[in-house]
């Protein structure tokens, strides 16, 4: 290793030691080069999925059942652009333009969930992916408020993840509500489960072996690992089924103390029939659908492109 190279290793060991003597960064200038790539990139990704939300969410908006859902289904949207406002805020901060990323970048380039990219089919499915959707983004926004080593990334956080608990609240207050009011509302839940729970489980990617970026756990700008959220999440979706009724795919193992997926990880969908395969995949034809996406894509967001919402969203 020539000396040069050899003082960039020494930097970015001596960034890790003061991270791990729980040091908080405040500084842009103090990021070393490779932290400050894994930076940019989680921001990056992150700002961008929230504004998927709007694009998602207001598919469920002219199907809700009166005024109080409407206004639901409104306050969620305006909640998810404004954590996409939040962390665009720090990542302009990088000198990268949130703007021009939401409103110039080819619309292929967004990245997101694939779930995003598929329409709601009633306002049930809507408050069941909030109590189990949103679930699985609080394990991974409540990561970065309890653990990042960035302050201010911290900091943004905290209104953020309140206003995602409430979100996970609203939607199993009206999971409930719904599961209990009549059969058929009962059986719309249980679909709503079916088609969501697996867009759960993957929700947090690729397990820890096989994952290749591993710099934000390096310089602990999450914590958590992709099994650890998962593990996390499992058990409090599991324990929600339990108290309100409805099926999963899994199971509490009794010998490991945990909760185990019953379904084959990964599987792939049929994304015209919205229906799981329920067939072992692996996870490179898993991935290679995640990046293909949804119906919705590229459609959802050259509508954002052109500033189409307004009065076609609110009537």
């Amino acid at each position: 290793m020539n000396v040069e190279l050899q003082e960039r290793a020494d930097i970015e060991q001596a960034m890790i030691a003061r991270i791990g003597r729980g040091d908080l960064i405040e500084s842009l200038d103090d990021l070393t080069p490779r932290y400050r790539t894994a930076l940019e990139q989680t921001l990056t990704i992150a700002a961008q999925s929230e504004i998927t939300v709007l694009t998602w969410a207001y598919t469920a908006y002219d199907k809700c059942p009166d005024i109080g859902a409407k206004i639901a289904v409104s306050s969620s949207i305006q909640d998810e652009v404004g954590h996409a406002h939040q962390q665009g805020a720090l990542l302009e901060r990088f000198g990268i333009s949130m703007r021009a990323k939401t409103f110039e970048d080819s619309p292929y380039s967004f990245k997101t969930l694939m779930i995003m990219e598929f329409p709601v089919k009633n306002y049930i499915e809507f408050v069941v992916a909030q109590a189990l959707l949103d679930r699985a983004g609080l394990y991974t926004t409540k990561d970065i408020e309890l653990h990042c080593s960035f302050a201010p990334y911290r900091r943004a956080l905290r209104k953020i993840n309140f206003e995602e608990a409430f979100h996970v609240k609203h939607g199993t207050h009206w999971t409930k509500y719904y599961w209990n009011q009549s059969e058929a509302t009962r059986k719309a839940v249980q679909d709503a489960v079916d088609w969501l729970f697996p867009h759960g489980v993957l929700w947090f990617g690729v397990p820890d072996a096989l994952k290749r970026r591993k710099d934000q756990l390096t310089y602990q700008i999450r914590k958590w690992s992709n099994d650890d959220m998962r593990r996390m999440w499992l058990k409090s979706a599991c324990n929600l089924a339990e108290e309100i009724g409805f099926k999963v795919p899994a199971h509490f193992c009794a010998e490991t103390n945990e909760y185990v997926i019953d379904h084959p990880l990964p599987m792939l969908l049929d994304p015209e029939a919205m229906t799981w395969s329920w067939r072992q995949a692996s996870w490179e034809e898993m991935v290679a659908q995640l990046k293909s996406g949804g119906p919705m894509r590229p459609s959802a967001y050259e509508r954002i492109q052109r500033e189409e919402w307004g009065d076609a969203l609110w009537s």
